[in-house]
């Protein structure tokens, strides 16, 4: 899966941009990105578990990278 976003802010010190896959209200991560100067990012996620028809893709404004659950507010949405 590919994810692309623009438009989107700058970051501050150590904050990213996390990609979340909801299925029934419980986000699995999907990678993490940071923009570019041009506020353009993306982010690549091989899907291992096709079969667990997701019902929603996210991204959140997240405080640090690697976390198991979202903690920031949630900037892009859209059901799959």
């Amino acid at each position: 899966m590919v994810v692309q976003a623009d438009q989107l802010t700058e970051l501050e010190a150590s904050q990213v941009y996390q990609v979340w896959l909801i299925k029934d209200g419980k986000p699995v991560p999907a990678g993490a990105f940071s923009p570019n100067p041009n506020g353009e990012g993306a982010s690549y996620y091989q899907i291992e578990d096709a079969a667990k028809d997701w019902d929603t893709i996210a991204i959140t404004l997240e405080p640090n990278t690697g976390n198991v659950s979202p903690k920031g507010e949630i900037v892009l949405s859209s059901e799959i």
